[in-house]
Protein backbone atom coordinates (compact mmCIF):
# COMPACT_ATOMS: atom_id res chain seq x y z
CA UNK A 1 0.00 0.00 0.00
CA UNK A 2 1.38 3.29 -0.84
CA UNK A 3 1.45 6.30 1.71
CA UNK A 4 -1.31 7.90 -0.01
CA UNK A 5 -4.80 7.07 0.79
CA UNK A 6 -9.33 8.83 0.25
CA UNK A 7 -10.77 9.98 2.37
CA UNK A 8 -14.10 10.03 2.20
CA UNK A 9 -17.04 12.31 3.76
CA UNK A 10 -20.48 11.15 3.75
CA UNK A 11 -22.96 13.54 5.62
CA UNK A 12 -25.49 12.09 7.57
CA UNK A 13 -28.48 12.97 9.50
CA UNK A 14 -31.31 11.49 11.98
CA UNK A 15 -33.27 10.73 8.89
CA UNK A 16 -30.73 8.70 6.91
CA UNK A 17 -28.51 7.83 9.55
CA UNK A 18 -29.62 4.36 9.79
CA UNK A 19 -30.43 3.62 6.23
CA UNK A 20 -26.57 4.61 5.50
CA UNK A 21 -25.24 2.72 7.96
CA UNK A 22 -26.85 -0.70 6.50
CA UNK A 23 -26.18 0.87 2.99
CA UNK A 24 -22.70 0.86 4.04
CA UNK A 25 -22.66 -2.52 5.92
CA UNK A 26 -23.81 -4.25 2.84
CA UNK A 27 -21.09 -3.01 1.01
CA UNK A 28 -19.09 -4.78 2.91
CA UNK A 29 -17.66 -1.38 4.74
CA UNK A 30 -17.62 -1.76 8.58
CA UNK A 31 -14.99 0.67 9.43
CA UNK A 32 -16.17 3.53 10.13
CA UNK A 33 -15.15 7.06 11.46
CA UNK A 34 -17.98 9.37 12.89
CA UNK A 35 -16.90 12.65 13.59
CA UNK A 36 -18.59 16.32 13.05
CA UNK A 37 -21.66 14.80 11.47
CA UNK A 38 -19.44 12.55 9.41
CA UNK A 39 -18.79 9.41 8.72
CA UNK A 40 -15.58 9.06 7.17
CA UNK A 41 -13.99 5.81 5.37
CA UNK A 42 -10.83 5.43 3.85
CA UNK A 43 -9.58 3.66 1.21
CA UNK A 44 -6.15 3.22 -0.73
CA UNK A 45 -4.84 5.68 -3.20
CA UNK A 46 -5.78 3.15 -6.65
CA UNK A 47 -9.21 1.96 -4.99
CA UNK A 48 -10.60 5.15 -7.49
CA UNK A 49 -13.04 2.36 -8.54
CA UNK A 50 -14.89 1.44 -4.97
CA UNK A 51 -15.50 4.96 -4.47
CA UNK A 52 -17.06 5.58 -7.08
CA UNK A 53 -19.22 3.03 -6.78
CA UNK A 54 -20.21 3.52 -3.57
CA UNK A 55 -21.05 6.77 -4.48
CA UNK A 56 -23.55 5.99 -7.06
CA UNK A 57 -25.10 3.85 -5.28
CA UNK A 58 -25.94 6.21 -2.41
CA UNK A 59 -26.91 8.36 -5.01
CA UNK A 60 -29.00 5.60 -6.67
CA UNK A 61 -30.78 5.13 -3.67
CA UNK A 62 -31.28 8.10 -2.24
CA UNK A 63 -29.89 7.91 0.76
CA UNK A 64 -27.63 11.23 0.14
CA UNK A 65 -27.51 14.27 -2.26
CA UNK A 66 -24.50 15.08 -4.20
CA UNK A 67 -23.14 17.23 -2.03
CA UNK A 68 -23.11 15.03 0.67
CA UNK A 69 -20.54 12.94 -0.40
CA UNK A 70 -16.77 14.28 -0.76
CA UNK A 71 -13.46 12.71 -1.22
CA UNK A 72 -10.11 14.02 -1.07
CA UNK A 73 -6.58 12.40 -1.81
CA UNK A 74 -4.35 13.06 1.28
CA UNK A 75 -0.39 11.66 1.92
CA UNK A 76 1.82 10.33 4.12
CA UNK A 77 -0.29 9.22 6.92
CA UNK A 78 -1.16 5.40 8.35
CA UNK A 79 -4.69 6.00 7.26
CA UNK A 80 -5.89 3.08 9.53
CA UNK A 81 -3.93 4.96 12.56
CA UNK A 82 -6.50 7.09 13.52
CA UNK A 83 -9.41 4.52 13.74
CA UNK A 84 -7.45 1.62 15.49
CA UNK A 85 -7.27 4.43 18.13
CA UNK A 86 -10.72 3.80 18.58
CA UNK A 87 -10.89 0.01 18.66
CA UNK A 88 -12.06 -1.67 22.27
CA UNK A 89 -12.42 -5.00 23.32
CA UNK A 90 -15.84 -6.97 22.41
CA UNK A 91 -17.41 -8.46 25.76
CA UNK A 92 -19.94 -11.76 25.04
CA UNK A 93 -21.63 -12.47 27.36
CA UNK A 94 -19.70 -12.92 30.45
CA UNK A 95 -17.93 -15.51 28.02
CA UNK A 96 -16.47 -14.74 25.14
CA UNK A 97 -13.78 -11.55 24.71
CA UNK A 98 -12.77 -10.37 21.07
CA UNK A 99 -9.86 -7.95 21.12
CA UNK A 100 -6.92 -6.56 18.68
CA UNK A 101 -3.34 -7.65 20.31
CA UNK A 102 -2.28 -4.61 21.19
CA UNK A 103 -5.57 -4.55 23.65
CA UNK A 104 -4.61 -7.87 25.19
CA UNK A 105 -2.96 -6.76 28.54
CA UNK A 106 -5.80 -4.13 29.17
CA UNK A 107 -8.59 -6.80 28.99
CA UNK A 108 -11.15 -6.55 31.97
CA UNK A 109 -11.64 -9.79 34.23
CA UNK A 110 -9.98 -12.48 31.23
CA UNK A 111 -9.80 -15.51 33.62
CA UNK A 112 -11.75 -18.28 32.42
CA UNK A 113 -13.01 -16.46 29.62
CA UNK A 114 -12.90 -17.46 25.70
CA UNK A 115 -10.36 -15.14 24.23
CA UNK A 116 -10.54 -14.35 20.36
CA UNK A 117 -7.76 -12.09 19.01
CA UNK A 118 -8.65 -10.56 15.61
CA UNK A 119 -6.73 -7.12 14.61
CA UNK A 120 -8.66 -5.13 12.28
CA UNK A 121 -8.14 -4.29 9.07
CA UNK A 122 -10.28 -1.93 7.11
CA UNK A 123 -12.19 -4.12 4.76
CA UNK A 124 -12.93 -7.17 7.67
CA UNK A 125 -15.37 -7.54 10.31
CA UNK A 126 -13.76 -7.48 14.05
CA UNK A 127 -16.72 -8.44 16.23
CA UNK A 128 -17.47 -4.61 16.83
CA UNK A 129 -20.94 -4.86 14.49
CA UNK A 130 -24.07 -5.61 15.76
CA UNK A 131 -24.99 -8.49 13.37
CA UNK A 132 -21.58 -10.34 14.48
CA UNK A 133 -22.20 -9.57 17.88
CA UNK A 134 -25.91 -10.90 17.77
CA UNK A 135 -24.58 -14.41 16.69
CA UNK A 136 -22.00 -15.19 19.21
CA UNK A 137 -24.49 -13.88 21.93
CA UNK A 138 -27.10 -16.61 20.80
CA UNK A 139 -23.89 -19.04 20.26
CA UNK A 140 -23.01 -18.48 24.18
CA UNK A 141 -26.32 -19.19 25.39
CA UNK A 142 -26.71 -22.40 23.06
CA UNK A 143 -23.70 -24.04 21.86
CA UNK A 144 -23.38 -27.12 24.62
CA UNK A 145 -19.37 -28.28 23.65
CA UNK A 146 -20.61 -31.68 22.84
CA UNK A 147 -21.80 -30.75 18.93
CA UNK A 148 -19.46 -32.54 16.69
CA UNK A 149 -19.25 -30.51 13.74
CA UNK A 150 -20.01 -26.87 12.74
CA UNK A 151 -20.60 -24.88 9.29
CA UNK A 152 -19.21 -21.33 9.49
CA UNK A 153 -21.27 -20.25 5.96
CA UNK A 154 -19.54 -17.14 4.63
CA UNK A 155 -16.86 -16.54 6.96
CA UNK A 156 -15.25 -13.78 6.33
CA UNK A 157 -12.87 -13.09 9.49
CA UNK A 158 -13.57 -16.76 10.68
CA UNK A 159 -14.61 -15.32 13.73
CA UNK A 160 -17.61 -17.88 14.43
CA UNK A 161 -15.99 -21.04 13.61
CA UNK A 162 -13.30 -19.75 16.15
CA UNK A 163 -15.79 -19.25 18.59
CA UNK A 164 -17.20 -22.49 17.84
CA UNK A 165 -14.28 -24.12 18.09
CA UNK A 166 -13.64 -22.55 21.72
CA UNK A 167 -17.33 -22.97 22.77
CA UNK A 168 -16.43 -27.04 22.22
CA UNK A 169 -17.48 -28.09 19.09
CA UNK A 170 -15.50 -31.08 17.43
CA UNK A 171 -14.79 -29.58 14.51
CA UNK A 172 -15.37 -27.07 11.78
CA UNK A 173 -15.75 -26.24 7.81
CA UNK A 174 -15.44 -22.31 7.09
CA UNK A 175 -16.47 -21.43 3.71
CA UNK A 176 -16.33 -17.66 1.67
CA UNK A 177 -16.67 -17.28 -1.99
CA UNK A 178 -14.06 -13.60 -1.54
CA UNK A 179 -10.25 -14.99 -1.95
CA UNK A 180 -9.34 -12.04 0.87
CA UNK A 181 -11.80 -13.51 3.35
CA UNK A 182 -10.04 -17.03 3.11
CA UNK A 183 -6.71 -15.60 3.42
CA UNK A 184 -7.65 -13.48 6.38
CA UNK A 185 -9.68 -16.26 8.00
CA UNK A 186 -6.53 -18.75 7.25
CA UNK A 187 -4.59 -16.33 9.25
CA UNK A 188 -6.91 -15.33 12.50
CA UNK A 189 -7.18 -19.29 12.64
CA UNK A 190 -3.42 -20.20 12.89
CA UNK A 191 -3.34 -16.62 15.50
CA UNK A 192 -5.48 -18.34 17.60
CA UNK A 193 -4.62 -22.11 17.50
CA UNK A 194 -7.65 -23.44 16.24
CA UNK A 195 -6.59 -23.83 12.17
CA UNK A 196 -5.88 -27.75 13.15
CA UNK A 197 -9.98 -28.01 13.61
CA UNK A 198 -10.92 -25.96 10.98
CA UNK A 199 -11.02 -26.85 7.04
CA UNK A 200 -11.25 -23.71 5.50
CA UNK A 201 -12.13 -23.32 1.80
CA UNK A 202 -13.46 -21.16 -1.11
CA UNK A 203 -16.51 -22.43 -2.23
CA UNK A 204 -20.26 -21.35 -2.13
CA UNK A 205 -22.78 -23.86 -0.12
CA UNK A 206 -23.90 -25.10 -2.98
CA UNK A 207 -20.92 -26.96 -3.95
CA UNK A 208 -19.88 -28.11 -0.99
CA UNK A 209 -20.02 -31.99 -0.61
CA UNK A 210 -19.62 -32.70 3.26
CA UNK A 211 -23.35 -32.67 5.32
CA UNK A 212 -25.14 -33.65 8.81
CA UNK A 213 -23.62 -30.40 10.67
CA UNK A 214 -24.76 -30.06 14.13
CA UNK A 215 -24.63 -26.53 13.92
CA UNK A 216 -24.71 -23.98 10.75
CA UNK A 217 -23.71 -19.99 11.49
CA UNK A 218 -24.64 -17.39 8.76
CA UNK A 219 -23.75 -13.81 9.51
CA UNK A 220 -24.67 -12.86 5.56
CA UNK A 221 -27.41 -10.61 4.61
CA UNK A 222 -30.80 -11.75 3.96
CA UNK A 223 -30.99 -12.34 0.29
CA UNK A 224 -28.54 -14.98 0.29
CA UNK A 225 -29.82 -16.76 3.49
CA UNK A 226 -33.19 -17.26 1.42
CA UNK A 227 -31.34 -18.05 -1.32
CA UNK A 228 -29.69 -20.81 0.20
CA UNK A 229 -32.14 -22.23 2.82
CA UNK A 230 -32.93 -25.50 0.82
CA UNK A 231 -29.12 -25.91 1.06
CA UNK A 232 -28.74 -24.91 4.69
CA UNK A 233 -31.72 -27.43 5.61
CA UNK A 234 -30.36 -30.21 3.99
CA UNK A 235 -26.77 -29.72 5.50
CA UNK A 236 -27.90 -29.65 8.60
CA UNK A 237 -28.79 -32.41 11.46
CA UNK A 238 -32.15 -33.48 12.75
CA UNK A 239 -32.12 -31.25 15.58
CA UNK A 240 -29.16 -29.33 14.54
CA UNK A 241 -29.13 -25.39 15.62
CA UNK A 242 -28.83 -22.81 12.70
CA UNK A 243 -27.77 -19.18 13.97
CA UNK A 244 -28.32 -16.32 11.52
CA UNK A 245 -27.99 -12.88 11.29
CA UNK A 246 -27.27 -9.57 9.18
CA UNK A 247 -30.71 -9.52 8.95
CA UNK A 248 -32.56 -6.04 9.24
CA UNK A 249 -35.73 -5.80 11.86
CA UNK A 250 -37.81 -5.26 9.06
CA UNK A 251 -36.96 -8.25 7.26
CA UNK A 252 -38.14 -10.65 9.97
CA UNK A 253 -41.38 -11.68 8.84
CA UNK A 254 -39.93 -13.25 5.71
CA UNK A 255 -37.33 -15.05 7.01
CA UNK A 256 -39.47 -16.58 9.72
CA UNK A 257 -42.12 -18.00 6.82
CA UNK A 258 -38.45 -19.46 5.03
CA UNK A 259 -37.49 -21.09 7.86
CA UNK A 260 -41.08 -21.94 9.19
CA UNK A 261 -41.38 -23.74 5.51
CA UNK A 262 -38.12 -25.78 5.54
CA UNK A 263 -39.20 -27.04 9.49
CA UNK A 264 -37.17 -24.81 11.40
CA UNK A 265 -38.31 -24.17 15.12
CA UNK A 266 -37.38 -20.42 16.07
CA UNK A 267 -36.15 -21.11 19.63
CA UNK A 268 -35.01 -17.58 20.05
CA UNK A 269 -34.94 -14.09 18.40
CA UNK A 270 -32.61 -11.12 19.45
CA UNK A 271 -32.26 -7.32 18.32
CA UNK A 272 -29.60 -5.03 18.45
CA UNK A 273 -30.07 -1.35 16.70
CA UNK A 274 -31.52 -2.34 13.07
CA UNK A 275 -30.92 -6.07 13.13
CA UNK A 276 -32.09 -9.10 14.52
CA UNK A 277 -30.42 -12.52 15.05
CA UNK A 278 -31.51 -15.86 15.03
CA UNK A 279 -31.74 -19.23 17.20
CA UNK A 280 -33.24 -22.52 15.31
CA UNK A 281 -33.41 -25.89 15.56
CA UNK A 282 -33.77 -28.54 12.42
CA UNK A 283 -37.31 -30.41 13.01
Amino acid sequence: MSNNYYEVQIAFNKKNYDELYNKLYLEGIENILEEDGMLKIYFDADDTESINSLKEELLNSNIIREKEFSSEKLENKNWNEDWEKTIEPVYIRDKIIIYPSWKKNELKDPEGKILIEIDPKMSFGTGHNETTQLVLELMSDNVEGTEEKLLDFGTGTGILSIAGIKLGVGRAVAIDIDQDSIENAGEYFKRNSVHEKIVLAKSSISDLNEDSFDIICANIIRSVIIDNIEHISGKIKMNGKLFLSGILLSEDQEILEYLTQYEFEVADISSNAEWIGIYAVKR
